[in-house]
């Protein structure tokens, strides 16, 4: 898993790493995240087990309906060009304020998940963080 930045050009593109195009594969689907300040990048099986797992749930709650149409119907489907770039609209670029040449961070989540934000936002969210330690108690992650 890695971090990588690289900067959003005038027509709201960014370059995805060759290691990242090779294991989410294309298409990718860019939404908005869980968190604030966030976007992810889905492969189309992880994005599809997404939508099969919301269709399976009442949509009686409002909550989730809402959770429906921010991950789901905020969903972008994009194709890789011929230099490795995905163009995410400009909407979902204004949800995490971010601007044509900003330097974007790209994190590996999973194998076919990434997470974006822009680097004034991680920036920003890191030197809060240092003021804390790391609380993982409960989750039982061993090996750290």
């Amino acid at each position: 898993m890695a971090r990588f930045i690289n900067k959003m050009d005038a027509k709201g593109r960014i370059f995805i790493p060759a290691k990242l195009r090779d294991q989410i594969g294309s298409p990718m689907f860019v939404t908005l995240n869980q968190d604030k300040g966030y976007l992810s990048i889905y492969g189309e099986q992880h994005f599809q087990d997404i939508v099969e797992q919301f269709s399976k749930i009442p949509m009686t709650n409002p909550k989730i309906r809402h959770a429906r149409r921010q991950i789901i119907g905020e969903a972008l489907e994009c194709e890789l060009d011929s230099q490795g770039r995905i163009s995410v609209s400009s909407e979902l670029w204004n949800r995490i304020d971010a601007v044509p040449s900003d330097e974007i961070c790209i994190y590996q989540i999973e194998s076919d998940m990434l997470e974006i934000c822009t680097k004034r936002y991680y920036d920003a969210q890191n030197e809060e963080a240092e003021q804390e330690s790391i609380d993982l108690d409960g989750y039982e992650i061993t090996g750290l």
